[in-house]
């Protein structure tokens, strides 16, 4: 009896593991980077331990906008999110995969003493 007991509860916790949704990832370091004005910053996120989640999308919260975005690159485990944004100050970004969402580099280009590029 104690092994059928086991067994089906083995068998429903792997059931409701796969029903259950991902969780989301949050950004667990970096909050505050900005670039001067008239630099772009270049964003490089990335999300470890999907589980072979299929390309997720990225929401990334600025003081100045919010940009939604797909992966950029797709692992197994892991997924990447890189694009540029002008000006603005990082607050938040989150994924809707499962894992470990981090900043994993940030640069600035362009002299914030040009002016900006004419339209």
């Amino acid at each position: 009896m104690r092994r059928i007991t086991t067994a089906a509860t083995l068998a429903l916790a792997f059931t409701a593991s796969m029903t259950m949704p991902a969780i989301a990832a949050d950004l667990s370091n970096g909050s505050g980077q900005s670039c001067a004005e008239g630099q772009t910053g270049v964003w490089h996120f990335v999300n470890n331990q999907t589980r072979g989640e299929g390309p997720g999308t990225i929401t990334v919260v600025f003081d100045n906008a919010v940009i939604v975005q797909g992966a950029t690159k797709v692992n197994r485990s892991n997924q990447h999110f890189t694009f540029e944004h002008v000006g603005g100050t990082l607050v938040d970004a989150s994924t809707n995969l499962p894992g470990r969402l981090v900043l994993s580099d940030f640069t600035c280009t362009g002299d914030p003493k040009d002016p900006p590029p004419k339209k």
